[in-house]
C-alpha cells in the first residue's frame, strides 16, 4: 500500500512540475501514397535562428533513429545570401536528396498563473513578549502553447507529399524550454509520418 501511495505522489509531483504533449494530424496527397523518404533536408524557415536550429536538429535526430539520412537546411544553405528554389533543388538533387521537410512555426505563447503561496516564518518569545516575522513566496504555474505546420515536398517535382498541423502544450511549476518543445514536436511528427507510410 505504501508503494502505491508513493507512486501516486511521484506521478502527481511530476505532473505538477511539468508535462508536455504534442498532437498532430496529417494527410498524404493521393499521388504519393507509399512514398518513402530516403534522404531529407529539414527547414524551419520562420522560427528564428536559435529555435529553428533546435527544431531542425530535433527532426534530424528522430529521422536518423528511423534510418533516414537527414541534414539541416541552415547548415547547408546558410542565410548569408538569397537562395532561389531552383538553386536549392539543383544542389540537393545532385547530392541524392529526394525530400525537403518544412516545419513552419505558426504561433507560440507563454503564460504564468499564480496557484498558491509558500509561507515561512519564525517566532520568538522572551518572557511575556514575543515577536514574529514571516515571508510569502508565490508559486506560479507556467503554460506554453506552440503550433506548427509541417509540409513534406518531393524535391524533383516540387509537389507536396504530406501536410500536417501540430499543437504542443506544456505546463507545470517548471518552465518547459525550447529544446523540450522541439523534441516533442519532432517525435510526434516522425510518428505521424511513419504511420502514414512515409518512413
Amino acid at each position: 500500500m505504501r508503494k502505491l501511495i508513493s507512486l501516486v505522489l511521484i506521478m502527481i509531483l511530476a505532473t505538477a512540475l511539468g508535462c508536455i504533449t504534442t498532437n498532430i494530424k496529417g494527410y498524404t496527397d493521393r499521388d504519393y501514397n507509399g512514398y518513402k523518404i530516403r534522404k531529407a533536408v529539414i527547414r524551419a524557415p520562420n522560427a528564428g535562428f536559435a529555435f529553428g536550429e533546435l527544431l531542425e536538429n530535433s527532426m534530424i535526430k528522430e529521422l536518423k533513429n528511423k534510418g533516414v539520412h537527414a541534414e539541416s537546411f541552415l547548415r547547408r544553405f546558410p542565410p548569408t545570401r538569397d537562395w532561389t528554389n531552383e538553386e536549392v533543388a539543383k544542389e540537393l538533387i545532385k547530392d541524392g536528396y529526394d525530400t525537403i521537410i518544412y516545419v513552419n512555426l505558426i504561433g507560440s505563447d507563454t503564460t504564468a498563473k499564480t496557484i498558491g503561496y509558500i509561507n515561512t516564518g519564525t517566532a520568538s518569545v522572551y518572557g511575556s513578549t514575543g515577536s514574529y516575522s514571516g515571508s510569502s513566496i508565490a508559486m506560479s504555474a507556467i503554460s506554453r502553447y506552440t503550433s506548427t505546420q509541417v509540409r513534406v515536398y518531393n524535391i524533383a517535382t516540387g509537389k507536396i507529399i504530406w501536410v500536417g498541423d501540430s499543437s504542443t502544450k506544456s505546463g507545470g511549476l517548471l518552465f518547459i524550454g525550447d529544446e523540450m518543445q522541439t523534441d516533442s514536436i519532432a517525435t510526434e511528427t516522425i510518428v505521424a509520418l511513419n504511420e502514414s507510410g512515409h518512413i
